[in-house]
């Protein structure tokens, strides 16, 4: 099974797919070979595969929360929210999963997908609580602020996000919107200027250029 991840990590799709199978036929009842191939049949936007082999790790490993996660962001890509959430949470229950902040994360991303933004924040709060430096979190918690007018907490957001994560585009953007809500000009200067410098053919650079800086 570790030869099929590696070809797929490499992008060798077919190589990994002969030996994920190969791993499967081998023991049908490993969880980890059925999350690793319903991930790549998932990337291969094969979607029933996908989802019988995710139902099979879930239902193999009832503990395995690594796969309950991955089926929690795949049934959000399918707009399937409710159920993605019970995933989700499902994995967050086990106190020995290590990942339980980008479990939380995904929850938020999921929520806020479905415009259940309150639902969301609540998620991405529990995600920071766990793991301060989610910069995905912290991003989301910003552009949340800076919705609901709470100008100066989306700076604070973008601050803590500045220290945790190398800067984005769509950080930078945001910077510049909630400084210039502030009315602090250098600020917004210097957030375009690194936008300028580091991603010159963005789409948030060419948001700016047009004096349309949307999200």
């Amino acid at each position: 099974m570790r030869l099929g991840l590696n070809y797929m990590q490499r992008g060798d799709y077919k190589s990994a797919l002969e030996k994920l199978e190969k791993s499967l036929r081998q023991n049908p009842n490993l969880p980890s070979a059925h999350n690793t191939i319903a991930l790549l049949y998932q990337r291969l936007g094969e979607i029933d595969k996908a989802e019988h082999h995710f139902k099979q790790a879930v239902k193999q490993g009832e503990d395995y929360s690594e796969a309950q996660n991955n089926y929690g962001v795949f049934l959000c890509q399918q707009q399937r929210y409710d159920e993605a959430e019970q995933w989700f949470l499902k994995a967050v229950e086990n106190p020995l999963y290590l990942s339980v902040a980008g479990a939380y994360e995904n929850a938020g991303l999921c929520a806020w997908q479905n415009e259940k933004t309150a639902v969301a924040e609540g998620y991405f709060r529990r995600a920071l609580q766990v793991d301060s430096e989610r910069g995905k979190s912290l991003l989301s918690m910003a552009e949340i602020s800076y919705e609901q007018q709470n100008y100066l907490q989306a700076r604070a957001y973008i601050q803590r996000f500045q220290s945790a994560s190398p800067w984005t585009p769509r950080a930078l953007l945001m910077g510049i919107k909630t400084e210039r809500e502030l009315g602090d000009e250098n600020a917004v200067a210097s957030y375009q200027l690194i936008l300028r410098s580091r991603f010159p053919d963005s789409d948030e650079m060419q948001q700016v250029n047009r004096g349309l800086e949307t999200l």
